[in-house]
């Protein structure tokens, strides 16, 4: 790469996108450029403070999303059909996305913006097409050597590793034997224990990622198709709602769809319950949507790992 960009590559890792984001006091980023990432929806912590403390952030988007409000620059982007693109799947498989639909006057793929601001900073990109971005990419990534644009468009497209000496890619990784071993097999880390329950508190709170975007994606916003898919959820549980264990719901009197307040040692909060065997036993389930309720029970250790002690009852009405 340094040879490909004609610059020194640091050799130590910079900080991840968490680290940046939820750490900003430590941090010596002082300017964002976020390319249709929505984290302001997502986050399990206060983002949209941190967000306030940079001197610059730039949101590349094709709506207008919650983190875009925080933004100083918002440069509105093409959307998928609108635009020549490859992408990579979770099964190793690279594929050509081709362009459908001519997209509104002034609008203009995420990477030619970039290339645009880079040239303006005095770099020299000298990029025509995204092809010519996934050529780039074949001659610093080995793995991808042999995924041009044209070998992308036949059949369902290629899994790396797709190399130039073999471009029809790789479909099984280490089907062959060739006499070194593949995997190294490290030890998981004991988890920290889960924080004693008692009989004021007998159940855990947990916050984390959820299934269901709710009605907090902006895709999911613009999507009639999949808004239809939500539109049931949404009637049931129109203001969110956290999730119990049927059995722990059955002691509590609790019923899906009833209204419930959620007691932690210092604070509470109310939420609908939803009432679903996804969740353990003895587990109280906050999806990551429910932003307020987190900022109610968890405070500032709203990092998306905090066990806390709790109990529920239903709320009077």
């Amino acid at each position: 790469m340094e040879a490909a960009w004609g610059a020194r590559i640091p050799a130590t890792p910079g900080s991840g996108a968490r680290a940046i984001l939820g750490n900003r006091d430590q941090s010596k980023v002082k300017a964002l450029w976020l390319c249709r990432y929505d984290p302001v929806s997502s986050s399990l912590f206060d983002l949209a403070g941190s967000l306030g403390q940079f001197e610059l952030v730039v949101v590349q988007h094709l709506f207008m999303t919650d983190t875009a409000k925080y933004a100083h620059v918002i440069l509105p982007t093409t959307a998928f059909g609108e635009e020549r693109v490859s992408f990579t799947s979770t099964e190793r498989r690279i594929q050509l996305a081709e362009q459908m639909v001519e997209p509104s006057p002034g609008l203009t793929p995420a990477w030619e913006q970039i290339v645009r601001v880079a040239g303006l900073m005095g770099a020299d990109w000298d990029y025509p097409s995204a092809a010519a971005v996934m050529e780039e990419i074949g001659e610093v990534v080995p793995f991808y050597g042999g995924a041009s644009y044209e070998n992308l468009s036949r059949e369902y497209g290629r899994q790396w590793p797709c190399t130039k000496d073999q471009p029809l890619g790789t479909r099984f990784l280490f089907s062959e034997d060739n006499g070194r071993k593949p995997f190294k097999f490290i030890p998981v880390p004991k988890p920290a224990p889960a924080p004693a329950s008692s009989k004021d508190f007998p159940l855990t709170l947990v916050c984390g990622s959820s299934l269901y975007y709710w009605n907090q994606n902006v895709l999911i916003r613009h999507s009639e198709a999949l808004r239809r898919e939500y539109s049931i959820l949404l009637i049931d549980y129109p203001e969110g709602f956290v999730e119990l264990n049927p059995e722990d719901a059955k002691g509590l009197g609790v019923r899906d769809g009833h209204k419930v307040r959620i007691y932690a040692e210092a604070a509470s909060a109310v939420s609908t319950a939803r009432v679903t065997a996804e969740v353990r036993k003895g587990t109280v389930f906050v999806p990551y949507f429910e932003h307020d309720l987190e900022r109610q029970i968890l405070g500032e250790r709203r990092d998306g790992s905090a066990l806390v002690p709790v109990r529920v009852e239903r709320e009077k009405a």
